[in-house]
């Protein structure tokens, strides 16, 4: 029981597929039987030469016999029935689909053939970029990090944001999906484009840096351009496409986006619908021409003419608090414009009461302001 447990969950790491839950199984299960562990490093040894290598797997395959039938097995284990699962990406509603074979194997013989198996279930996966292995990368309120994708790409990801792209960024374009803030840095390749999804919009781009701003949670979608050009297509009217220039900044409204008001509603004196998008320039800061958009990076928390209920998102994100406003809509729609470096949360709550003339009290991690 415990071997086929064995070749069942060496057969999903190998493939890229383990859970948490099954590699922990897997190392346990190799801790306590140190003569899988053998078979399991062979294993591992062949999969990563044969991934290494351009040769086709029936060539990688008839090696190994050749080489079986010059010498005698080095781990050798009684003949028997081996029970070889190999799982494929599956279907969210039913788990995995499965294919079984059932295998009379001994020792290296074992190995090489499972390896077999395994290359010619998921070869065809691996070329299909919708059955890519997807990496995920993710930051807690008051955390932020930085990582470099597949293809030499930069990303910095602000603090509450996740991060999701295939692993290999195979096919003929890179895709990664965003939920919440991201720089990039993209590495330039004409014959891939490289696509950000959002909930809102999608950012097509060859080569260029910029910043994409997309919590759920807000108002808006961002992208501010500083370098190249990058082509944006709304989720709701994907005929139209907006292009920035570098320095140009694009907000579009989260809840009800459209392109223009109608003016067919204003002649029959019908309210217009609030535009859904904006097109404007990156704020600089004069002193040494930093983008107001990218000071985040610096660690720098940063209120660019925004609302009480606006600051206090970042307020969250950024000292992973909780901020409740209690008040008018007076209050709630005062603005603030500052930057903050390396203040502590009660610095920056004395610093915005001045302006707001508002009170706030800090229990533990919650702030109330009134």
């Amino acid at each position: 029981m415990e071997e086929e447990s064995f070749w069942h969950l060496l057969s999903l790491q190998l493939t890229g597929e383990a859970t948490c839950e099954e590699q922990e199984a897997l190392n346990q299960l190799l801790q306590t039987n140190p003569a899988l562990g053998l078979q399991a490093q062979l294993l591992t040894q062949m999969w990563k030469k044969n991934n290494s290598r351009a040769a086709s797997t029936d060539d990688f395959f008839n090696r190994h016999l050749q080489r079986l039938s010059n010498q005698p097995d080095i781990y050798p284990v009684p003949a028997e029935q081996i029970t070889v699962d190999v799982y494929p990406p599956a279907e969210k509603q039913t788990g995995r689909t499965h294919f079984r074979w059932l295998i009379p194997l001994s020792g290296v013989a074992a190995c090489i053939t499972i390896v077999y198996f395994l290359l010619l279930t998921t070869s065809g996966e691996k070329a299909n970029a919708h059955h890519a292995a997807q990496n995920t990368v993710s930051t807690r309120k008051g955390s932020k990090t930085n990582i470099q994708l597949p293809d030499g790409t930069m990303a910095w990801l602000n603090a509450d944001s996740k991060l999701v792209y295939d692993e290999n960024f195979r096919g003929d374009q890179r895709e990664v999906y965003l939920e919440g803030e991201a720089f990039f840095d993209v590495v330039k390749d004409k014959s891939r484009p490289f696509i950000i999804h959002t909930k809102t919009i999608d950012i097509r781009v060859l080569g260029t840096a910029f910043n994409v701003r997309a919590y759920t949670t807000e108002k808006t979608t961002e992208t501010a351009l500083f370098r190249g050009s990058v082509e944006v297509t709304l989720h709701n009217n994907p005929e139209k496409k907006i292009v920035l220039k570098p320095n140009e900044k694009l907000m579009v409204n989260n809840k009800s986006f459209q392109f223009a008001t109608h003016k067919s509603d204003q002649q029959n004196g019908k309210s217009a619908p609030e535009l859904s998008l904006t097109v404007g320039k990156v704020h600089f800061q004069e002193k040494d021409s930093s983008a107001w958009e990218t000071m985040w990076i610096k660690n720098k928390l940063v209120f660019d003419a925004e609302s009480l209920e606006e600051v206090a998102q970042k307020v969250e994100r950024w000292y992973n608090v909780k901020v409740i406003v209690s008040g008018d809509d007076d209050l709630k729609k005062t603005t603030y414009s500052a930057i903050f470096e390396n203040e502590n949360l009660s610095q920056v709550m004395e610093a915005l009461t001045i302006t707001g003339n508002f009170k706030y009290a800090i229990n533990k991690d919650t702030i109330t302001i009134r």
